[in-house]
C-alpha cells in the first residue's frame, strides 16, 4: 500500500533525468523547461506549479477525511 505524499513537501531533484521526465510530463512542459524554472524558483513543487501556472490536483470534498471526531473541539 502506498501512501500519498503532499504536494507541498515534493522536492524535484533536477539531476535525476527520470524524476525531471515525470514532473515534466505531469506539469506539461518540457524537461528543459523545468530544468530552467528549478533555476529560476526553486526545487518545491508548489513553487514550480505557481511558476508555469499549474494548480495541484482538486480533491473533492466528499472523497476528503478529515479530522476525526475525536480531534474537534468542544
Amino acid at each position: 500500500m502506498t501512501r500519498s505524499i503532499p504536494y507541498t513537501t515534493v522536492i524535484i531533484d533536477r539531476f535525476n533525468d527520470a524524476e525531471v521526465a515525470f514532473w515534466a510530463n505531469d506539469l506539461e512542459v518540457e524537461p528543459n523547461e523545468l530544468r530552467a524554472a528549478i533555476g529560476l524558483v526553486g526545487t518545491r513543487l508548489t513553487q514550480l506549479r505557481r511558476h508555469f501556472g499549474k494548480s495541484a490536483r482538486v480533491i473533492p470534498l466528499d472523497n476528503w477525511r478529515g479530522p476525526g471526531p475525536s480531534s474537534r473541539t468542544a
